[in-house]
């Protein structure tokens, strides 16, 4: 009987490995289709045939970084909000339904306004660390410190007793209303060109980045998803229940807390470089555990193709749908993610 158990098991996995694969060529035709899709598609042909100068800025300094800007956010934030999902067991947990994405964009905000007024006046300490590390390094650590600000308030809420599932989301709710209230106060405060900065912030645009950037978003991401994925087992022991995790050796207090940061820390570099794309962190985990159930070990990488696919693809799509105007990403995941929060609040049952 356990052999023929676990040989259903296996079979079992394994179609579950090919879908996996399966996925990774339509990513790759994707790929393909965005480096063609613009207004003049013959510039990517002409780069590879001819040293051209023109084909040669347009293909690699501003639809590369575009696209590997789209796969890297797309997929840090399929990864965030799946585990942020498992350590909080809560299927409506995401980057953006927790309040970390807005308290990473109110920290950049406050970055901007903050840097604009100390150009001024260098002797201040904004005006120090802006000299020191640049503008990009400062909105970063000021995106991250208020990511991490708001995951501490979750994890502490996650601590009582009393809180459950719902009283976390609707907590998150409070603190990204809070956080879009002081965005908007600043935003009312800020000169125009402040204010240019600020409101383009909140449309989580993927044509912002640039080689630079993409450096260090993937000295953030690449580490943080080599984490996850060694913790996989972990957190399949952890979604049984913590103290069935903890019987099976595993540290669940610090499990959950490293989780929380490291996904508010892609967060916050995701934000802090492209704005808010919001609902890519809850929606492709769950079309993830549609097709491969909740084996961490498959869900994980699926996760991140998934957030790499749906956000390449709102990219697409913004930039065909109005042509020759570009609606930003952030724009066409809002209206994706928004009927899906719908149904999985109302739709089916309460499982």
């Amino acid at each position: 009987m356990l052999a023929v158990a676990y040989q259903r098991y296996r079979r079992s996995r394994l179609r579950r490995l090919w879908l996996l694969l399966t996925l990774l060529p339509l990513l790759a035709a994707l790929i393909l289709f965005s480096g063609l899709v613009g207004d003049n598609p013959d510039l990517f042909w002409r780069q590879l045939q001819i040293n051209d100068a023109l084909p040669h800025l347009i293909v690699w300094q501003i639809r590369m970084p575009r696209l590997l800007g789209a796969l890297l956010a797309g997929g840090g934030l399929g990864l965030a909000g799946l585990v942020l999902q498992v350590v909080l067991k809560n299927p409506l947990a995401a980057p953006t339904t927790l309040g970390i994405a807005q308290g990473a964009a109110f920290g950049a905000a406050l970055a901007i306004t903050l840097a604009g007024r100390a150009e001024e006046d260098l002797n201040t300490l904004t005006g120090f660390l802006v000299a020191l590390g640049g503008h990009a390094n400062l909105i970063a650590g000021s995106a991250f410190v208020f990511s991490l600000l708001t995951t501490l308030v979750i994890v502490f809420l996650g601590r009582l007793r009393r809180a459950g599932p719902e009283t976390i989301i609707l907590a998150g709710v409070a603190l990204s209303s809070l956080f879009l209230a002081g965005t908007t106060f600043l935003q009312y405060f800020a000169d125009d060109t402040r204010l240019a900065m600020i409101v383009h912030w909140t449309f989580g645009d993927l044509s912002r980045g640039s080689w630079p950037e993409l450096i260090r978003l993937a000295l953030v991401i690449v580490p943080a998803a080599l984490y996850f994925f060694s913790c996989r087992f972990s957190y399949n022991a952890l979604a049984a229940g913590d103290e069935v995790a903890f019987s099976l050796g595993v540290n669940v207090t610090r499990l959950r807390l490293i989780s929380m940061l490291a996904a508010a820390l892609v967060t916050a570099m995701i934000v802090a470089f492209f704005g808010i794309l919001g609902f890519v962190g809850l929606v492709a985990p769950h079309m993830s555990r549609r097709l491969v159930g909740a084996d961490n070990s498959l869900l994980l990488p699926l996760s991140m193709v998934m957030g790499s696919l749906v956000l390449l693809g709102a990219d697409l799509f913004g930039s065909l749908v109005l042509d020759p105007v570009a609606l930003p990403a952030g724009v066409v995941t809002a209206f994706l993610g928004t009927p899906v929060f719908l149904l999985l609040l109302f739709g089916g049952d309460r499982g």
